[in-house]
């Protein structure tokens, strides 16, 4: 599967939005209310992308194939404030097909080089309790559970949160 990873540009901003949409109507259905994703706001996911891609504290990745988004990833200092981290990999999705190749592992490492880079020896990740592939993922990458948020019923609130040391 040919693929690359580049830096967003604000054009791609609108197509994240859509991405983002078809990665929860992939990954959520059944965690998340279907009304959620069946009603998903577009120009609210476009908005929220682009002020990411406005935030120089934030780094913001595309993967493409064939000319098509399947993946995204964010970078750097956390949106939402956790701890005494400095540093976090706040979104991590791919397309289900793209999944399960290597990529969300190559993902990681470009954010974990860069977390290095810029002189941070520790990072998290925050991820949806019930995506149990995500979770995985996040502890075969090494993750420690630091947090996972008590049971309530809309599941889209409940997180997960890991520990990485980089050495």
């Amino acid at each position: 599967m040919d693929y690359i990873i580049r830096l967003a540009t604000i054009d791609d901003c609108k197509n994240l939005a859509e991405l983002k949409q078809r990665v929860w109507a992939e990954t959520y259905r059944g965690i998340y209310y279907d009304n959620i994703i069946d009603n998903f706001n577009y120009q609210e996911a476009e908005d929220v992308f682009v002020n990411i891609f406005n935030n120089k504290n934030i780094s913001l990745y595309v993967v493409e194939s064939n000319n098509n988004l399947v993946g995204y990833m964010s970078v750097g200092k956390p949106i939402i404030e956790f701890g005494n981290y400095e540093q976090e990999i706040g979104l991590l999705y791919l397309r289900k097909s793209f999944q399960k190749i290597g990529l969300g592992k190559k993902l990681f490492n470009l954010a974990q080089k860069e977390i290095k880079e810029k002189g941070f020896n520790n990072f998290f990740v925050s991820c949806n309790k019930y995506n149990l592939n995500a979770r995985q993922f996040y502890e075969k990458m090494g993750g420690k559970l630091i947090c996972e948020d008590a049971d309530i019923d809309n599941k889209r609130k409940v997180q997960a949160k890991y520990h990485y040391d980089i050495i």
